[in-house]
């Protein structure tokens, strides 16, 4: 692992995500840019999330060039000084999946989220593998279809949710996702192994098998009150 003297955005993300790069990748850093001067918005993108506008326009961004392979290092300081971030993806065009409009119109300005450095227990974030990426964003319910239906009839109950009518969008490496409905951006949460306490299950459903998420009924709400968690953070 090697250290950049003059990026310490890279540096914290190094020695919290030791793991990340391997013995033999080939990593190139471009010089740090502000998001102000980074990125440009259409009007759409910041009318619809406000929110993750303006905490990409503060962040501080690296281009990173991992292989073959590109990102965008974001890093913020929290109020003791702390640098914290996201590596994400760049920006997606070419967009060959049943997404949301909402999820297509994200991804034409930012790619989403693939790792996280020095983040807060408090984000909905914290144990995800990736989230919001057109690369992972998956139909249905990645192989749980079995386990929710044995769980409801053990319940005596029959599940009405159709999987594929469902894009899963964030995951967590214990088989718990996030998705949204592709026609109306709806958010369900299937989670089998969990202790969130801002989940209830969806009507009729038993516990650890599908939840609604309080207070944030659509696919935007979700991604904005993620950005609403990271804004806290930062020093004012």
């Amino acid at each position: 692992m090697e250290l950049n003297t003059s990026n310490r955005d890279w540096n914290d993300f190094l020695r919290d995500i030791s793991w990340f790069i391997h013995p033999n990748d080939k990593v190139t850093l471009s010089e740090t840019f502000q998001g102000r001067d980074f990125f440009q918005f259409s009007d759409s993108f910041t009318n619809l999330y406000p929110m993750l506008s303006e905490l990409l326009m503060k962040s501080r961004v690296t281009n990173v060039q991992i292989d073959n392979e590109s990102f965008h290092l974001l890093g913020w300081s929290d109020h003791e000084g702390n640098s914290f971030g996201w590596l994400a993806k760049p920006p997606a065009f070419e967009i060959n999946k049943p997404l949301c409009e909402e999820h297509k119109t994200l991804l034409t300005c930012f790619g989403g989220i693939t790792e996280r450095w020095n983040e807060s227990e408090i984000s909905w974030l914290i144990n995800l593998t990736s989230a919001l990426t057109l690369e992972d964003a998956q139909e249905g319910f990645q192989g749980w279809e079995t386990y929710i239906q044995d769980m409801s009839n053990d319940e005596g109950f029959d599940s009405y949710i159709n999987p594929s009518d469902y894009i899963a969008f964030a995951f967590e490496a214990n088989g718990n996702s996030t998705l949204y409905h592709k026609h109306n951006s709806s958010l369900i949460m299937l989670a089998h192994d969990h202790s969130f306490e801002h989940i209830t299950p969806l009507d009729g459903y038993p516990e650890y098998t599908i939840y609604t998420i309080n207070g944030c009924p659509n696919f935007v709400a979700w991604v904005e009150e993620v950005a609403k968690q990271e804004l806290s953070r930062l020093i004012q």
